[in-house]
């Protein structure tokens, strides 16, 4: 299934989609709210046409909102992952559903 096939299929299911774009802070976080009562997906990408410092995402959830986190290895000779400071710009794809 395509993206575009997974999305049309979400808002089928009475989902919405909210796609936002931010930047890592100095901690490696990008924290966002949502109008959703109910998150059911979240995808992540660092926006950049060369090669990232930030070399793996991760997300938690609470409540309505999502904050990604970016990784990085701890030196050339250490894939030790520790918390990105790169300031790199990252999309963030959330579908989920609104209150009731």
């Amino acid at each position: 299934m395509s993206l575009q096939g997974a999305v049309a299929e979400a808002v089928r299911e009475g989902k919405e989609v909210l796609v936002e774009e931010g930047t890592l802070d100095t901690s490696g976080e990008l924290a966002i709210s949502t109008p959703f009562a109910n998150i059911d997906s979240v995808v992540a990408t660092v926006k950049k046409a060369t090669a990232p410092t930030t070399i793996a995402l991760s997300y938690g959830v609470s409540g309505n909102d999502v904050t990604v986190y970016g990784w990085k290895a701890t030196a050339a000779n250490d894939v030790t992952l520790i918390a990105s400071d790169a300031n790199e710009t990252v999309s963030v794809v959330v579908i989920g559903r609104r209150r009731n």
